[in-house]
């Protein structure tokens, strides 16, 4: 019965060692579409929001007919902006692929991951 009661705190302290050695499941990313219909020349811009410092967004997968695709950050309200301005005259289709992570907080990893794809088609 002694050896009971001494077994019973071991195999407890191993069942706690395993528990905090587990390691959380990721959280799937999120995927999300928007349509756009423009004209010829006329340029878009699309609010990413805010980013905390070990956060952000970058292009995944770049715009093909374009003159400027790029995020950048204003300063004034720390916001990220993606700036989209086709090439000249351009009439047709493109898309472009930003990812935003966040959810960090200074010591783990984004765990918020939004793929957005933007679908543009231009007029004349």
């Amino acid at each position: 019965m002694k050896n009971i009661f001494l077994l019973l705190p071991f195999v407890i302290g191993i069942l706690l060692l395993f528990q905090s050695c587990k390691k959380e499941s990721p959280i799937a990313p999120t995927y999300q579409t928007i349509t756009q219909s423009l004209k010829a020349n006329q340029s878009y811009q699309f609010d990413l929001g805010t980013f905390g410092d070990e956060e952000g967004a970058n292009i995944s997968q770049q715009a093909v007919y374009f003159a400027i695709s790029s995020i950048d950050k204003d300063i004034n309200t720390g916001k990220a902006i993606y700036k989209y301005i086709p090439a000249t005259n351009f009439v047709g289709t493109d898309e472009v692929e930003i990812k935003s992570a966040r959810g960090s907080n200074g010591s783990n990893a984004n765990n918020k991951i939004v793929y957005t794809k933007i679908k543009f088609t231009f007029t004349n």
